[in-house]
């Protein structure tokens, strides 16, 4: 086992969201090779369980305290101060002790934490979504401050070319990785008995959903077709609706990769919608037909032209769906995302061999981490 410590701070909530998985997808890849890597929650004994996992966890209240001070803004009252003080004095006599010489994984929407905790830590910020680089509450919260000219980054991973694109020219000092998604083809594969059944996600562009759907019921353009909405699901509850679904309409916004289009195409869905910008690497259009974003009409006609090939060509449709499933499966496969993040985390270890810590630095950080 490569002794370097990994710990990957990932929040408790109990919320499916796609970006948790990949981290404890990640430590586990890391585990399985040889690395040293946790997930570090807040509380014990928490772990997520919307998805089957045996993720090496170790938890530490007093850090995530210190998180989310970070980014709080505001006074809190003299009580809160004392009764916060006290549960963190608990908690602590039940935190992991951590490792000082560690490397510590933000995921990128806790970018101001990773600045304003004043701690000499190696850091590797792991974006899943480039747009949230920069995450501020409100313009009055922008400082001359540059989060990500933290000195001891070491790196930072993403998770598309699109994301890769924009932080190269957004920090162009940074240095970036890029690794694959890797979807489960034993969950998500391609199942031939299907329903007429047009599977979409409620949780984005609630706005677009109404407009659109209110279209189709008006243009009477459904007819048997069932509308499922895909939400508060546990992945095999998700796998389970798209393999037994034609369609999937996506209604990404701005993403890092954008998932669920992807885990449709592998099930054999017709994909039809917004790319989220990252997904054009994916949406091929020979078997799915992405969408300009906020283009209604646009998107209505194609719903309207896919479900008259359905019943017209049903051959050319069903090669569609053999094809998108084919593609994405052969590019976004576990081995390809294994490969990259092994990878990856090899050069990064490479360079933080060669990454040096002032020693009075070195002794702050001791100190520092003497009470977590």
């Amino acid at each position: 086992m490569k002794q370097q410590k990994i710990y990957f701070i990932c929040p408790d909530t109990k919320a499916p969201i796609g970006g948790i998985k990949q981290l404890y997808r990640q430590v586990d890849i890391l585990n399985r090779n040889g690395f040293n890597a946790s997930i570090l929650h807040k509380k014990n004994r928490f772990r997520h369980k919307w998805f089957e996992n045996t993720t090496r966890i170790e938890y530490n209240f007093p850090l995530f305290g210190l998180i989310k001070q970070a980014v709080r803004s505001g006074k809190s009252s003299f009580l809160k101060r004392v009764l916060t003080k006290i549960t963190r004095g608990i908690q602590s006599l039940m935190a992991s002790k951590l490792d000082t010489n560690a490397i510590y994984v933000f995921p990128e929407f806790l970018s101001l934490s990773f600045l304003k905790i004043k701690k000499d830590i190696l850091k590797v910020i792991f974006n899943q979504n480039c747009y949230y680089s920069f995450f501020y509450n409100s313009i009055e919260e922008l400082s001359d401050e540059k989060q990500y000219a933290d000195k001891n980054i070491i790196a930072t991973i993403v998770v598309s070319e699109d994301s890769k694109n924009y932080l190269s020219f957004a920090i162009p000092d940074t240095t970036l990785y890029r690794i694959r998604i890797g979807i489960d083809q034993n969950t998500f594969y391609y199942q031939p008995r299907k329903k007429k059944q047009i599977a979409f996600m409620p949780r984005k562009m609630k706005e677009d959903i109404i407009q659109i759907f209110n279209i189709l019921k008006y243009r009477n353009s459904l007819q048997d077709w069932l509308l499922v909405s895909i939400d508060n699901k546990t992945e095999q509850e998700v796998a389970q609706i798209l393999r037994e679904s034609h369609i999937f309409l996506s209604f990404n916004h701005i993403e890092g990769f954008g998932l669920p289009p992807a885990e449709a195409m592998a099930c054999g869905c017709i994909v039809i919608g917004y790319t989220g910008r990252a997904g054009e690497e994916y949406f091929n259009p020979d078997s799915s037909y992405p969408i300009p974003d906020g283009d209604i009409i646009n998107f209505v006609r194609k719903i309207e032209e896919v479900l008259m090939l359905f019943e017209k060509d049903p051959i050319t449709f069903l090669e569609k769906q053999i094809k998108a499933s084919q593609a994405i499966l052969n590019e976004y496969s576990l081995e390809n995302e294994e490969l990259d993040i092994v990878t990856t985390w090899n050069q990064i270890l490479d360079l933080q061999k060669s990454y040096t810590i002032k020693s009075e630095q070195q002794s702050v950080l001791a100190t520092d981490f003497h009470s977590i």
